[in-house]
């Protein structure tokens, strides 16, 4: 998500629109404007009534689309929010909305909720709109008319395609809150996702031999996302009664805020590594890394001394803490160490290399217990 930007808030929640919004917006424009007179044979409302053009009609109907979208995923993140489960963002993109909750209620009953109330306000949405326009007084525009009628059924089709159980959507979720209640929560996103991926399978197929190949992508992003669920899962079992005490570094190595770049990279290539926090008057500042030192040309590396690009945003866990939560937060912030911080003070580091060893050394774990049973 990093080609996305935030264009607002609603209830606290930063809300972002992914680029590929802004490259699918005018395809679906286009597609609404072109077929407005299909769209009139559904409705009393004859072409020769509407007034505005076909095409801005068409990118009137995009807009409202996402914006649905937009109320079924703020609809998820307030739901999760009665659950004591925050949302990080909600994001608008190619194939519709994200609402990024930090973490599922290990309540199966609260996941179902969750995950039943973007389905459930579609719907309610979409029966509201498509009886009022139906049923508007003959005042109203039949632009307007058009507009309300075609937004409940929209709204109608988007809580019933989300509520198919296609793994990892919200029937999906669904599906596995049902399971979670007879089963482990490993063993009901295992089979969730199998349905999840037959489901994929049945879209790519139909929508190959049909040539709709919007669906082709959906069936691969509903493939993908069910991969990385199951795999996901695995990775919280693998990770899971360890903490971060138990694979962090406690002897970290430093560098002072003064030190010139050139006598950074000289530390970085003896003590073979690509990242160290960065100390003034004993306090952690920043950290700087491999990537920082590359934003400046070679011949400055003398003259520039690391404050100037060592990064200040310093992203933290406490030694007790659950690994995984180390682990969510290395992939979610796209960064390769954590400092180990307890107050002010520098207890240790953790990084992506340390995690993937902690998930190997499970793994191992489990085969050789597999083994010896």
């Amino acid at each position: 998500m990093k080609s996305s930007f935030t264009v607002g808030h609603l209830f606290g929640i930063p809300v972002k629109i992914h680029v590929s919004l802004l490259i699918i917006l005018p395809f679906f424009a286009w597609a609404f404007g072109s077929n407005i007179i299909y769209l009139t044979e559904n409705t009393d409302i004859a072409r020769r009534q509407l007034l505005l053009n076909p095409y801005l009609l068409g990118f009137i109907m995009a807009v409202i689309l996402f914006i649905s979208i937009l109320l079924h995923e703020l609809a998820h993140s307030l739901v999760a929010r009665t659950k004591d489960v925050e949302t990080t963002d909600i994001t608008l993109m190619l194939f519709g909305g994200l609402a990024n909750i930090e973490e599922i209620s290990k309540d199966p009953k609260d996941e179902m909720k969750i995950a039943a109330s973007g389905p459930l306000t579609s719907l309610v949405l979409g029966v509201i709109s498509y009886f009022v326009g139906t049923y508007a007084p003959n005042f109203i525009l039949e632009d307007l008319r058009l507009v309300i009628v075609y937004t409940g059924q929209l709204n109608i089709f988007l809580a019933i395609f989300n509520l198919l159980p296609a793994f990892p959507s919200d029937g999906g979720r669904i599906l596995r809150a049902l399971i979670a209640q007879r089963t482990s929560f490993r063993r009901a996103t295992e089979i969730a996702s199998r349905v999840g991926k037959v489901f994929a399978w049945i879209f790519g197929i139909f929508g190959f031999i049909s040539g709709n190949f919007l669906l082709v992508f959906i069936a691969f992003f509903i493939y993908i996302g069910a991969s990385q669920e199951h795999q996901f899962s695995n990775i919280k079992s693998a990770l899971s009664n360890l903490k971060v005490k138990d694979l962090m570094t406690a002897e970290v190595k430093t560098v002072p805020a003064n030190m010139s770049v050139h006598r950074l990279i000289e530390k970085m290539f003896n003590d073979k590594h690509s990242g160290f926090p960065v100390l003034r008057d004993d306090k952690v500042v920043g950290i700087v890394t491999m990537e920082d030192a590359q934003k400046i040309p070679q011949d400055e590396y003398s003259n520039t001394p690391v404050q100037t690009i060592m990064n200040k945003d310093i992203h933290s866990v406490k030694a007790e803490d659950e690994l995984y939560e180390a682990f969510k937060l290395l992939f979610q912030k796209d960064i390769g160490r954590l400092l180990v911080m307890e107050a002010d003070e520098l207890k240790g580091i953790i990084t992506r290399s340390d995690v993937m060893t902690g998930i190997r050394v499970r793994e191992l774990e489990n085969i050789n217990g597999e083994e010896n049973e």
